[in-house]
């Protein structure tokens, strides 16, 4: 897919290493792999990947461990950031060489004392690395990290000099993890560094023979995110696959590949402190608990990386369209209600690391931002669940292989005395009820979704009298009742409610309901 959009905008400017992505299994196989063709044979190995990818991570949560299990040999460590000189290297390498268990260490043993007696026990560790030979570290495993960020008073050629002595005068297998896109960079961009640019050259003409083997690590995003993905936040649920845009973590994972940890990190800090502030103290079922939870990720993914900045902003709306296409919902303008309230939540809890101060809120009579965005969302959830239970049901009449009139006009009848039901025939949905196999197919006749026009070519006035009677009832609760009885009702507005039913009637050539909501609705400014 990446590949198809590189092609459509560029043939000319491409670097295939960004399109190309290896999983942590597939790294792991072929280090596996290496090392059965290269047995008992020194090798150095390059790990190359973007910052904040997890190279480290890698290394130190799956690499090192499974080279223990595999060969018997506990590694050893060392990061050249921070590190003044190549001296400060190999005595941090030497260090924790002498305090692992080693395959060698009588004979490490009796060396070093050897070494004791003849030049004394004040010989520091760089010159002790001096007199190892191949068979004190036969077989040790040395990883060096963060290869890009070496100090520009170390040499290229030292370092490279050293890996190269450790793989052919001391026998390690040796392993350096960098981002080639930041080795010896200059930061300061309007000046020519020679130095960064003569280390660069020599890396490039000496890292074929230095390095054996090269490995570009760049894990997929959906491996990324599930790698620091919530224990709370699941996707075993009903209305998952109709989840779209801004609440759809797997469209948001494909369109715009953020695979920086530390970033993705941050985004389920953020997400845990509003969860804990917004969380209900008992939910109404399983489900409604899953759903509830999982809208609030996507969310924080969206607004901590800017993707749909506008869904964050506060605006009028400007209706949601036809309401006899099942590839229309209500969800942008219903999400970008509760969004532009949270929108201070995040930028809260980015600028001071939590969320809820008391002293913020204890001088209002009213509710607080966040009990609002509590019982709206509550509101949401509840009517996402109530339209995908009327979605199911319309899906049992089509698996009877019925036509698309023949499926409507039967959850028609089947439902026309659950007042309830109409809100569902006449398109007010958040989410969008289709199947992207009927939407793609070229050849497709039929949608998979309850058609009003069509039931209303048959009983027209039945379901006129059903939608009046709803919208009575729903005009007596909105006016005439606490606020407490007007919770299904938290998406009416002119923009949700009005408009597109105005224009699903002139499409359909039949004047408008008459009722006092929709009254309400036509009469407002």
């Amino acid at each position: 897919m990446r590949l198809a959009k590189w092609r459509a905008s560029n043939m000319y400017d491409f670097d295939y290493m960004e399109y190309f992505t290896t999983d942590r299994e597939s790294c792991k196989k072929k280090i596996e792999e290496i090392f059965e063709e290269n047995k008992n044979k020194p090798i150095a190995i390059a790990i190359n990947g973007k910052w904040g990818v997890g190279k480290s991570y890698f290394w130190k949560n799956e690499i090192a461990p499974f080279l223990k299990k595999k060969l018997n040999i506990t590694p050893i460590y060392t990061s050249v950031f921070g590190k003044k000189d190549e001296k400060e290297i190999i005595e941090d390498l030497v260090s924790q060489f002498l305090t692992i268990e080693n395959k060698n260490a009588d004979t490490i043993k009796g060396f070093i004392e050897g070494t004791f007696k003849l030049l004394g026990k004040n010989i520091d560790l760089n010159s002790l690395f001096k007199f190892f030979k191949k068979e004190h570290m036969r077989d040790t495993i040395v990883c060096i990290d963060d290869f890009e960020r070496l100090s520009d008073k170390i040499s290229v050629q030292d370092i490279l000099g050293l890996i190269c002595e450790l793989k052919e005068n001391k026998g390690c297998l040796v392993f350096v993890i960098y981002n080639e896109n930041e080795l010896f960079k200059n930061d300061k961009s309007n000046q020519q560094d020679t130095e960064m640019v003569e280390n660069k050259i020599i890396f490039e003409k000496y890292k074929e023979k230095v390095f054996d083997f090269q490995i570009h690590f760049a894990p997929p995003t959906r491996e990324q995110f599930s790698i620091f993905m919530p224990k709370n936040l699941e996707e075993n649920f009903d209305t998952y696959k109709y989840f779209t845009d801004i609440i759809s973590i797997d469209e948001l994972l494909e369109d715009h590949h953020f695979t920086n940890l530390r970033e993705l990190d941050r985004v389920n800090y953020t997400y845990k402190t509003l969860l804990k502030e917004i969380h209900l103290e008992k939910y109404p079922s399983e489900e409604f608990k899953k759903i509830y939870n999982y809208i609030f990720y996507p969310i924080a993914y969206a607004y901590h990386f800017g993707v749909k900045k506008e869904y964050f902003e506060r605006s009028y709306g400007i209706g949601i369209g036809d309401l006899t296409s099942p590839h229309i919902s209500m969800h942008r303008e219903l999400l970008k209600s509760l969004l532009s309230e949270l929108k201070y939540a995040f930028e809260f809890i980015q600028k001071t690391g939590f969320l809820h101060i008391p002293q913020l809120f204890q001088n209002l009579n009213t509710s607080t931002p966040i009990q609002i965005c509590k019982i709206y969302l509550q509101n949401f959830v509840k009517k996402i669940i109530d339209d995908t239970k009327f979605h199911k049901e319309y899906i049992k009449e089509w698996d009877k292989e019925n036509t698309l009139k023949e499926a409507s006009i039967n959850f028609f009848l089947k439902h026309k005395n659950d007042i309830e039901s109409i809100l569902y025939m006449f398109g007010y949905r958040i989410l969008k009820y289709t199947f992207d196999e009927e939407k793609n197919s070229i050849n497709a006749k039929k949608i998979k979704s309850f058609s009003i026009e069509l039931v209303m070519e048959e009983y027209r006035q039945e379901v006129l009298k059903l939608f009046n009677k709803w919208c009575d009832m729903a005009y007596n609760n909105i006016f005439n009742k606490t606020c407490e009885d007007n919770q299904e009702y938290f998406w009416i507005n002119k923009f949700t409610f009005y408009f597109p039913l105005e224009n699903m009637f002139k499409k359909l050539n039949i004047p408008m309901p008459q009722n006092k909501l929709v009254d309400f609705y036509d009469k407002k400014i």
